[in-house]
């Protein structure tokens, strides 16, 4: 086992906080999505609308490259705080 430099173990340190900074600005545009999801969700309801809309996920996945994956997983969490799932 290779023993780091303290130099080295420092800027692994320094680079661990950049991510946890970034981490939390994801997680606070998550929760921002979520919530305008909400909203958009309560209109859906009002106005008999599917919650499921195809055509705007899959302007959403083609946007999202090589986080496609990541993404499916967004729409998902966001389709289930809207309410009711079916198709328009």
């Amino acid at each position: 086992m290779i023993l780091m430099e303290d130099e080295n173990i420092e800027e692994i340190k320094i680079l661990r906080e950049k991510i946890n900074e970034l981490d939390d600005q994801i997680l606070n545009l998550l929760n921002t999505r979520i919530s305008i999801c909400k909203e958009i969700g309560k209109i859906k309801r009002k106005n008999r609308i599917g919650i499921e809309d195809k055509k705007r996920e899959n302007e959403i996945l083609t946007k999202a490259g090589n986080f496609r994956e990541i993404y499916l997983e967004i729409i998902e969490a966001c389709k289930k705080t809207q309410g009711d799932n079916f198709e328009i």
